[in-house]
């Protein structure tokens, strides 16, 4: 990212910045999303140490983005932050024989993964099931990652989102207010609702109302991040989203292919509309004070500068998109993803995988985020070949 760009983005060195985090639901390709967020808090610490101390404004989370989002805020320090999101992910890797074909050990979460599902075996009512596991394991995994106190105390905001069954309408669960929300007194069953993806899983209840995974209606809460941000004159606004579907592929050659490309479009392209509308908002917020430079101090009436104002207090947000799945070469053509990230890549919690996808979202991650904390004074520079990839642009 070249440097004037980042200068622009923030603009006065002497601002208050605040981070958000959006992290989407996406089953074990969430084990990127560990390695991302472990850079992002790294380079906090880093910033911090340089006499620099943005703040984690928000963290948002739908299904596993939900599970990981809790870990984060629901630690002590941003170093607990990472061995909690560490242990987690852990606890959610299945060991096979170094022998077992590729696909053996992909598959073999279809059987229960420990730490967070298992197979039903009450097959005399398969009649009335509605759903295949249950999800008694994920309960003590949260108690054991998560401090649910320090969730609900915490000055950082969690939202996490669940789709009511019967409703149909998507339901925020806050430990502030948020908006017209209330805030709610998160418990492991808020976090286990967002992340009740059917018909794998069963619904979670919650005050006599049933829910299934968010992910099922937005996939990606970037509002719910973003409302979260102050509304301070004087404080830069930083929202990293950790992408887990490439908006960029290779024509699929094969029905596979299709299914697959059809998932990614399906649960990752629509925060990317969102923020395409938000832009248009922030355009005509930046208009209006362009305008208003060019109006005589003494011809502004008390009416147009309130308008002025309001318009002033709107939150300027600066997206930074990390797309975990870089599939582009060096030379900007789109690539092949990796083979486990394909059409089953959500189901793949194999040492390798999850060791491969933490290792990359860490990178991938701390490439694209590094001129962000070297403009405040922190951090090495990111290696051009993937931070020209990752343009931050203005929103409201």
């Amino acid at each position: 990212m070249p440097a004037k760009q980042v200068e622009r983005m923030f603009g006065a060195a002497a601002k208050r910045i605040e981070i958000g985090i959006v992290l989407q639901g996406g089953g074990a390709l969430g084990a990127y999303e560990c390695g991302g967020v472990c850079a992002l808090l790294e380079l906090m610490d880093e910033a911090e140490a340089a006499g620099r101390c943005p703040t984690l404004r928000a963290v948002s989370g739908v299904s596993i983005g939900a599970i990981n989002a809790a870990c984060v805020v629901g630690s002590h320090d941003r170093k607990d932050a990472r061995r909690r999101l560490n242990g987690l992910w852990d606890d959610l890797t299945l060991s096979a024989p170094d022998f077992w074909p590729k696909e053996a050990q992909r598959d073999l979460s279809l059987f229960g993964l420990p730490g967070f599902y298992l197979p039903r075996f009450d097959l005399v009512g398969f009649g009335t099931w509605t759903a295949y596991y249950n999800t008694r394991p994920l309960l003590r995994t949260l108690n054991r990652h998560v401090d649910f106190a320090a969730i609900n105390r915490s000055e950082t905001t969690l939202v996490i989102t669940a789709v009511n069954v019967e409703s149909g309408e998507l339901k925020r669960f806050c430990n502030h207010r948020l908006g017209s929300d209330d805030p709610s007194h998160i418990t492991p069953k808020h976090v286990m609702a967002s992340g009740s993806l059917p018909p794998q899983f069963p619904w979670t209840e919650i005050d006599r109302q049933f829910y299934w995974d968010g992910g099922l209606v937005d996939n990606a809460p970037l509002g719910d991040a973003i409302d979260a941000f102050s509304s301070d004159a004087d404080v830069e606004r930083v929202l990293v989203v950790l992408n887990l579907y490439p908006l960029r592929a290779r024509r699929p050659r094969s029905l596979a292919d299709v299914e697959d490309r059809m998932h990614e479009l399906s649960f990752g392209n629509h925060m990317r509309q969102d923020r395409k509308a938000a832009e248009r908002v922030n355009d005509l917020i930046e208009t209006i004070e362009q305008l208003a430079a060019r109006v005589p101090p003494g011809e502004i009436s008390a009416e147009l500068h309130t308008r002025i104002e309001r318009a002033r207090r709107c939150k300027a947000i600066h997206i930074v998109d990390v797309d975990v799945q870089s599939v582009q070469d060096r030379g900007g053509a789109i690539g092949d993803q990796h083979e486990s990230d394909g059409q089953y890549g959500l189901r793949d919690f194999s040492r390798a995988t999850v060791h491969r996808r933490r290792e990359e979202g860490y990178r991938i991650a701390r490439t694209c985020l590094s001129p962000i904390f070297a403009s405040l004074g922190s951090g090495p520079g990111a290696e051009p070949e993937l931070a020209s990839r990752q343009q931050p642009q203005p929103t409201h």
